[in-house]
């Protein structure tokens, strides 16, 4: 059976097309996203479509903002502290992170994906905020964001071109994933991902 490291949802912006909305909501569901989130609510017709086309992936409306239970910036020590906290009151709801991501097989693919997706501009763009860099970047950030006590990726995805070999790409980051591969230490000789906040102090380089 395959194992999560966590799990992973993807937002649908209400400025897709339709036909494109379907199919990137189909791809969901195939290759095992646990849901599409819908930024806008679309006609019932269209909603039944989407429901229809990401089945088995659910298909829901994102958190609000300020919802206990999101964090909406990649820094583990954010991600800890909302745990801190949830598990301190109580709360048993599932800890999400809502992020942009860009990743590819190199950096200079993660950046030209950023760069072509409108969304990503300004203070969202997901070197300052989200999931950045190449694939073993990447991992290292989901790593870091599972140790802190992160239950499941909310992620705004480049959906400009090119756009099954992205979700296939995010997938891969949190399959086969073993507790172990949690708790080891962090793997040395790599890149270090361009971000300035990335891991908690208790794994830092």
């Amino acid at each position: 059976m395959t194992r999560l490291l966590l799990s992973v949802g993807i937002m649908l912006p209400g400025s897709l097309p339709a036909d494109t909305a379907i199919n990137i909501a189909a791809m969901t569901g195939r290759l095992g996203f646990a849901a599409a989130y819908l930024t806008e609510v679309p006609s019932q017709d269209q909603l039944e479509r989407l429901v229809h086309a990401a089945a088995p992936a659910q298909v829901l409306v994102p958190p609000p903002s300020g919802a206990t239970g999101v964090v909406w910036v990649n820094n583990p020590v954010t991600v800890a502290a909302a745990r801190a906290e949830m598990d301190a009151e109580g709360v048993e709801r599932p800890l999400r992170v809502c992020v942009p991501i860009s990743i590819g097989r190199t950096m200079s693919e993660a950046e030209a994906r950023a760069a072509l997706e409108p969304r990503f501009e300004g203070d969202r763009h997901p070197r300052h905020v989200g999931i950045f860099g190449t694939f073993e970047q990447a991992q290292d950030q989901v790593l870091a964001l599972a140790r802190a006590g992160a239950d499941e990726l909310l992620l705004e995805v480049p959906l400009e071109r090119d756009v099954a070999d992205v979700l296939a790409q995010i997938r891969a980051l949190v399959v086969g994933a073993t507790p172990q591969l949690v708790d080891a230490p962090l793997a040395n000789g790599r890149t270090a991902p361009p971000q300035t906040v990335f891991y908690s102090p208790t794994h830092s380089r």
